[in-house]
Formats: structure tokens, C-alpha cells, sequence
């Protein structure tokens, strides 16, 4: 007779940029197996893959490769959280081991974190639609796991820029890129101040962050840290 399968409890996540409510399960021992030895080989590009076959695997009525990447790491956060405990503990000391008094404080301070505390933050006046000059603006879509693959591929980053080109639009028309080189022209066709409005929107996208302050356990001095993205939180 064969074994019996276990029950795996679901969560419902709500993602951060369209609000859509999502299910997801923990992450099994044959998931976090592949995971650990992705972060064990210390290749990035592993641990990208590793991440994108974990969330594949837990969460139900998602694409991952169009997830935005703020949202994949939240949900892996999420996940993960969920898998093997909210709390992460971290460990701190002063920068260069001097306070801001210039006193020397080499004190490590261990730290708690709430996994279900950290949330994508968004900057106020945000949008994907950027006006470019008087007559043309472009509508962009957020980068996904695979256009983040592509840096860590040592490829150039306008290449990632034009794949998240959705459309450039005047009064009249809406123009779409005819393939990736076209889009990549486009961009090169951009003068500085044009060019700097699309990284703005890249710049100023929403984060996974999380900020708090910690009091050192040696000198007593307070310090605020932010953790920024899905490698501060692991």
C-alpha cells in the first residue's frame, strides 16, 4: 500500500502592484533542498532560478515570468516566511566600528525582523507612463525575473530597458516596437534629459524595503538600517 500524502495548508497574498488576491503553499523539503544548494553556489543566476521554480511551484493562477520582480520577491518573502518562520535574525555592528561620536564600538547587536512586517514601498507620484518631450511618451511595464536575469548575465542594461517597452504614443497614434531592436534603437535615439525620465521611472518603481532602528548593545548609540530587496531579507 502506498504512503499517504500530506495535507499542505494555502495563504492568500495580496500582490502589490494590481491588488490581485493570490494562493500559495510553503515551500516542501525537495523545494528548499534546491535552494539552499543554489545559495551554497553562490551564482546568482542559480539563485534566480531556484527562486522562480519555488514561486512557480507554491502559488496557483500566477505567470511568473510576467510577475514583477517587487512582486515575486514579496511573494517569496511571503513564502518563505511561511515555509520556515516569520522571524529572521540579523546581526549589526557600526560601520568601520566607530560610532557617530568617533568612538571606537565594535559590538555585534543581534536583530529580530518580522518577515510579515517588510511591504513594497511606493514612491508618490510613480507611474509607468513617461512624458518624454512635448509630443511623445512611453508606456512601460515593470521588469520581470527573466529581464533581471539578463544583468546578471553581464548583458547591457538598455537591453532590459527596451524589452519593458510597452508602447510609445503621441496625440494620434500608439506605436509598438516591431521586435527588441527596434525598441533598442529607440532608446539610443533619446537624448540625456529624455533618457534620464525613463530611469526615473526604473529608480523610482516600487521596492521591497524595510527600515527600522536598533539601539547597540555596546555604546548605546541608535542606528537606522533599511534593508532593500529580496538578498537583504535571506
Amino acid at each position: 500500500m502506498a504512503l499517504p500524502k500530506i495535507a499542505t495548508p494555502r495563504f492568500g497574498l495580496e500582490l502589490p502592484s494590481s491588488g490581485k488576491r493570490i494562493s500559495f503553499r510553503p515551500f516542501l523539503v525537495k523545494e528548499e533542498k534546491a535552494l539552499l544548494m543554489a545559495a551554497q553556489s553562490e551564482d546568482s543566476l542559480s539563485m534566480i532560478d531556484a527562486v522562480k521554480e519555488v514561486i512557480g511551484a507554491c502559488c496557483e493562477d500566477i505567470d511568473v515570468n510576467k510577475l514583477p520582480y517587487f512582486d515575486l520577491e514579496y511573494v517569496f518573502l511571503n513564502i518563505r516566511a511561511k515555509s520556515v518562520g516569520e522571524i529572521i535574525k540579523l546581526e549589526y555592528r557600526h560601520s568601520g566600528g566607530v560610532n557617530y561620536k568617533g568612538e571606537a564600538c565594535e559590538v555585534v547587536t543581534p536583530i529580530e525582523v518580522n518577515l510579515e512586517t517588510v511591504k513594497v514601498e511606493k514612491t508618490d507620484g510613480h507611474t509607468n507612463k513617461i512624458q518624454i518631450d512635448d509630443k511623445l511618451g512611453v508606456e512601460m511595464r515593470y521588469p520581470s525575473i527573466n529581464d533581471v536575469k539578463l544583468i546578471s548575465e553581464g548583458r547591457d542594461e538598455l537591453e532590459m530597458l527596451a524589452k519593458c517597452i510597452i508602447s510609445v504614443y503621441d496625440e494620434e497614434n500608439v506605436y509598438e516596437p516591431d521586435n527588441l531592436q527596434d525598441a533598442v534603437q529607440f532608446l539610443e535615439s533619446l537624448n540625456n534629459s529624455q533618457f534620464s525620465k525613463i530611469m526615473q521611472f526604473i529608480n523610482t518603481m516600487p521596492k521591497l524595503r524595510h527600515t527600522f532602528t536598533y539601539k547597540c548593545k555596546g555604546c548605546g548609540q541608535e542606528d537606522t538600517v533599511t534593508l532593500e530587496g529580496m538578498s537583504d531579507f535571506l
